[in-house]
């Protein structure tokens, strides 16, 4: 495989956490509202925040999924 010599900032965004997505995902929808297009973009905008809220869901879940795993913790340690 080729190595990519472009710097970082040249190539764009890194997406690897459900927050990665919910920063990029602001960042857009910010800049159609200070440009006043968000009714220009609507649908856009909606699919994006049908996005934003399912990384937002995973960022929750993986929360949930630590305090059920620390509490299963317990309750062995319990016994």
């Amino acid at each position: 495989m080729t190595e990519n010599n472009t710097p970082k900032s040249a190539r764009g965004v890194t997406l690897r956490e459900p927050k990665d997505v919910r920063r990029v995902i602001q960042r857009i929808t910010s800049k159609a509202f200070q440009e006043g297009s968000e009714l220009e973009y609507a649908g856009r905008i909606a699919q994006l925040m049908g996005c934003w809220l399912k990384a937002w869901e995973l960022d929750k879940l993986s929360d949930i999924e630590a305090a059920a795993a620390a509490l299963e913790k317990a309750k062995e340690i319990k016994r």
